[in-house]
């Protein structure tokens, strides 16, 4: 047995394997970026990746980024003319991994090629695979052929365009002697592109590498890599330090250059003559690499809404590009401002208290607070909706005092389904207004609910007069009316109205009078200010910050001021607020919370803002308006000097609920932000502090009398901890929200339930022929099936029909469930049989009844049939000719009557067609490879997740609605789930036909979802498999388990 010790490799090798280990990741990103953004153009990254993996959206609009900003640069290099005395232009790309930069850059810039040499430079052992790879495929091969292949390194593979060089970068001496033997350096320009790459060197190897490409003369350097514009202590800069070290493969150049100033003076200190400088979030609103025109047309490739974590992202990437020219004083190429620093602001320094007991309902982030009363006057706090770690979560968290032994009263309550992005506004005694939000980008919500206080309990109100989701809600005053100011209708539309909510008039949209008209915005920061008396039909505010359809922040600060009149018409007006430059930045911020804190004072907490990252000491603000003034400041910044002594965790507000107490206490709880592809940070627990309103309002107006106080000086006397004995907060308990009793909804609303689309909907087809069938049966894919013929059925079938034909006496066996929502799984309901009429009669009254027929002679053991079971209604239902394979294959049809329940969601083995002939139903279907992902025990067909109140991660849901006369083709193995779309029962016929011609199991299948016989038989092998590593130690068998798991999933993708 050889000595485990000999075979080790040497720690510094280890180590770069690791680093090589980096492609792996994000070359399969990559390769998602390519077929999801670029379908037009031929996919280069497919042969370096084995299997496709859709990535996240934010992943992949990270990586789209960081791919379309390096191409800008190279483009750019190519169509510059060659310099004088130069013949050959030079695009070395240091730690190429798996890029596909030089096959790109001929099918996008071909006529900007001819006097380029691409050169690939990496480890040896990287380079030799790439080298297999682009020799085994030709579509890489030809596009560079005839290469050479070399067995002499540094070089391994060359063509008159094209060369790889396998050669560690700390080994500067071989690389040059690489290049030298390819090009006559002094007759070449080149491009050296590190994309995330030099970062993982030794700073001292990582510089001297700048430092040498600087001397080969005239040379252009593009730097991607990592920073930390807020420090490490940034929950983002936190989490993607903790990943790579987790990884094995630190960022090495990270401490020393965090900054975009640190970055560019490594450049200039090593002799490069002109550097600019962009984090990527700079580089996303900057035209010179994206138009708005460009951005705008991402939301039609893929729905987005992940802007805070784009914007936190891509503030910890710098983009940089050096050059050895020196550009004249006449060029027009502009400096980069690499000012991070913000104005001098007053400060007051606050206590910070923070309890990080959890929900049981786990964290929480894009939810909504309000402040709730128990019985005996103690206030509570909800955080309601949102979403968790896996799904929307239809529920609230509630905090409380710390120490307090009250319980809140709000143990159940029904209302909203799940949402996020909606908006909680408080209306005084009307209770607290919830509006719109979204299940996804491209499902916004019109529901609207009002909490009432005292009764803590949900109404219906009215809806929305279009959908909504990131809109911004503000109380007028001490009035029960709110004001909503823009928000998205979807992927990529932005709201441009305003509309006034009347608690019994309903919405009411706004005329935009004046000659400014804003800009439309959503996620921006709103409040209604001082001004505005009580009773008073006037009302005014400041609007500010939001994102446009153009994808960025925009620099807006508007005074609005409504005049309501008669209700009839309210208009609304706009005009510019004078605020400083540098305080402007600070206030333009996305997904801010905005509290009234008294009159005049609010306090803007969280979110992030253009141009560069929100720092933590100017993340709470607290901002002065009377309602009257021509400006807007800044009165102070909140500093938490506990942060200093790292004493509790620092916070995240991005996607936090923030709840203020009439004392001044601020109470902020959940939120937090996926961190990219490095993990999600989560704000856990409460963090309470207190403004002291009185000494605030006396500061403010010492320093406004103060007019020879500079903002140094200021801050300084104004600066001081605040003595107070603060209630702490802490999580009490959590609550579900289950569906609203329609009886007791506001008799002003609609009482429809929230229909959200969560995913496309299933296409409509019409047929012609039985071959258009038979092209949909290929297909593999559900459709709904239009205009279809099938029989007297649609006008015939009313109850009094159904029973005559059927037999008022005839027993059928019901499933009787005491919720809407039937489980199979915990069996929550019972059969019982049931006098067809007595049946028909129930779920006409609205009970939760549901019938899947059975045979008539042997239910157990054979399969439903229309024609023995039902015969007087069989002659009514018809499947039309295009349907003949249907008829031919026959396995079983099923009558299906409902009341007001959801079936469970379920997969069925056979193939088949529901014929909706009475009522509505809406379906839930997820395509095959989600089965992993919805709970679906081993051996079992249905699942207990109710996907109408959390949708899962990582699934894929579509949506159907069929109304009579529908037919939905249901492929082999698409899970769906059902739940009626209108009130009157739901009657339909159920046709179940085999699509193979062998591979069923053999023996008695009643319901047609028994699986196939090689699964069954799979199965069994499978307890074999498992016993024969029943004998070995606990880490063997995981790991030969895991081995076998990774070649069966492998081999279910041979041929795909």
């Amino acid at each position: 047995m050889k000595n485990p010790a000999n075979t080790k490799k040497p720690k510094a090798a280890r180590q770069d394997d690791q680093v090589m280990g980096t492609n792996n990741s994000s070359i399969v990103s990559k390769r998602s970026v390519e077929k999801i953004y670029y379908p037009d153009e031929p996919h280069f990254f497919r042969y370096f990746v084995k299997k496709f993996q859709r990535r996240a959206p934010l992943i992949n609009r990270g990586y789209y980024l960081r791919l379309h900003l390096i191409d800008c640069v190279i483009r750019d290099f190519l169509r510059e003319p060659l310099a004088v005395s130069k013949k050959t232009k030079v695009v070395v790309n240091l730690g190429c991994g798996s890029d596909v930069l030089p096959w790109q850059c001929l099918t996008r810039y071909s006529k900007d090629c001819d006097s380029v040499l691409f050169v690939d430079v990496d480890f040896p052992d990287l380079i030799l695979r790439k080298r297999n790879v682009v020799l085994e495929t030709p579509e890489l091969k030809d596009r560079f052929a005839p290469l050479e292949t070399l067995d002499t390194p540094p070089i391994f593979l060359r063509s008159s365009r094209y060369v790889q060089v396998g050669c560690d970068l700390r080994d500067i001496g071989s690389l040059q002697a690489a290049l030298e033997s390819l090009v006559d350096i002094t007759a070449a320009s080149f491009l050296f592109v590190a994309e995330v790459s030099i970062t993982y060197m030794e700073t001292d190897a990582a510089d001297a590498v700048i430092q040498w490409a600087n001397t080969l003369g005239d040379s252009t350097f593009c730097l991607l890599e990592q920073i930390l514009p807020d420090g490490p202590r940034h929950p983002f800069a936190q989490t993607m330090i903790k990943h790579f070290e987790r990884l094995n493969t630190p960022l090495k150049s990270i401490d020393k250059y965090p900054t975009q100033q640190s970055q560019s003076e490594r450049f200039l200190n090593r002799g490069w003559l002109n550097v600019h400088c962009w984090t990527l979030w700079q580089a996303w609103a900057d035209d010179r690499f994206l138009t708005a025109e460009d951005r705008r047309k991402l939301d039609d490739v893929e729905p987005f809404d992940e802007w805070e974590e784009f914007a936190l992202f891509g503030s910890h990437y710098v983009l940089l590009q050096a050059s050895t020219r020196d550009v004249p004083s006449s060029s027009e190429t502009k400096s980069t401002d690499y000012s991070t620093s913000h104005p001098p602001l007053r400060s007051i320094d606050v206590t910070l208290h923070h309890n990080d007991t959890q929900s049981t309902q786990g964290p929480r982030r894009f939810g909504t607070a309000m402040v709730v009363s128990d019985i005996l006057g103690q206030s509570h706090i909800a955080n309601v909706l949102g979403t968790g770690t896996n799904l929307r979560l239809r529920s609230l968290d509630l905090y409380s005092p710390l120490g307090s032994n009250q319980d809140s009263g709000l143990s159940k309550c029904s209302g909203p389904a799940s949402r996020l992005c909606h908006a909680l506004t408080d209306i005084g005694d009307s209770g607290y207004l919830l509006s719109g939000g979204r299940a996804s980008p491209t499902a916004p919500l019109d529901g609207c609910w009002v909490f009432e206080k005292g009764v803590n309990d949900w109404r219906r109100t009215h809806d929305l007069p279009v959908p909504l989701y990131r809109h911004t809600t503000v109380r007028l005053g001490h009035s029960s009316l709110a004001l909503v100011f823009g928000g998205k209708t979807g992927a990529s539309k932005v709201f441009d109205g305003y509309l006034l909510y009347h608690p019994q008039k309903g919405w009411i949209r706004c005329k935009v009078k004046g000659d400014i008209v804003p800009c439309p915005v959503f996620g921006a920061v709103a409040f209604c200010s001082k001004g505005t008396s009580r009773g008073s039909p006037l009302f005014r505010g400041v609007l500010a910050g939001g994102i446009t359809e153009k994808g960025v922040i925009i620099d807006q600060i508007l005074r609005w001021e409504l005049e309501i009149g008669g209700f009839e018409t309210p208009s609304i007006t706009f005009k510019t607020l004078d605020v400083a430059t540098k305080e402007r930045n600070l206030i333009n911020r996305f997904g801010a919370s905005c509290n009234k804190l008294k009159e005049q004072y609010h306090v803007i907490i969280g979110g992030v803002k253009g141009t560069n990252l929100l720092p933590h000491d100017h993340d709470v603000l607290i901002l002065r308006d009377d309602g009257t003034s021509t400006n807007l400041s800044i009165c102070s910044r909140v500093n938490f000097p506990v942060y200093h002594k790292e004493s509790i965790p620092r916070h995240l507000a991005v996607g936090s609920s923030i709840a203020c107490t009439d004392q001044g206490q601020i109470i902020l709880v959940g939120g937090g932000a996926t961190c990219f592809s490095m993990g999600t940070f989560w704000t856990k627990g409460a963090y309470t502090f207190l403004i002291d309103l009185e000494r605030l309002s006396n500061m403010d107006t010492a320093l406004c009398s103060s007019e020879a106080a500079s903002p140094t000086q200021v801050n300084t006397e104004a600066a001081g901890a605040v003595n107070e004995e603060d209630t702490i907060w802490a999580i009490s308990g959590a609550v579900l929200i289950s569906d609203a009793d329609t009886s007791v909804l506001d008799s002003t609303a609609a009482t429809h339930q929230d229909a959200a689309q969560i995913g496309p909907q299933i296409p409509r087809v019409r047929l012609a022929s039985r071959d258009d069938f038979e092209q949909v049966l290929r297909q593999r894919k559900p459709v709904i099936i239009e205009g279809a013929s099938i029989g007297p059925c649609m006008t015939a079938w009313s109850d009094r029909y159904l029973v005559e034909a059927v037999g008022a006496d005839k027993e059928v066996s019901i499933h009787e469930s005491p919720s809407h929502v039937m489980d199979f799984n915990s069996k929550n309901f019972r059969y019982v049989n049931k006098k067809f009429g007595e049946f028909v009669q129930e779920i006409a009254s609205g009970q939760k009844l549901y019938l899947r027929a059975l045979s008539n002679d042997e239910p157990t053991a054979r399969a439903a049939n229309l024609q023995d079971d039902f015969p007087q209604l069989a002659k009514d239902f018809v499947l039309p000719s295009e349907l003949a394979v249907v008829r031919e294959n026959l396995f079983s049809s099923v009558l299906r009557m409902s009341g007001p329940v959801n079936m469970w969601l379920h997969y069925d083995v056979m193939a088949n067609v529901y014929c909706q002939i009475r009522g509505s139903k809406r379906f839930i279907l997820f395509p095959p490879c989600d089965v992993t992902e919805l709970s679906i025990a081993a051996g079992g067909s249905s699942s207990s997740i109710d996907v109408f109140a959390g949708m899962p991660a990582r699934t894929h849901p579509h949506e159907a609605k069929l109304d009579p006369g529908d037919v939905l083709f249901l492929p082999p193995l698409w899970l769906h789930t059902a739940t009626p779309a209108s009130d009157s029962p739901g009657v339909a016929v159920n046709v179940f036909f085999r699509d193979m011609d062998a591979g069923y199991s053999a023996g008695r299948d009643v319901y047609g979802n028994r699986d196939l016989a090689a699964y069954e038989k799979a199965r069994r092998d499978v307890d074999k498999i498992l016993a024969s590593f029943k004998s070995l130690p606990s880490d063997a068998r995981e790991f030969y388990l895991k081995r076998l798991a990774e070649e069966l999933h492998q081999g279910s993708m041979a041929g795909a």
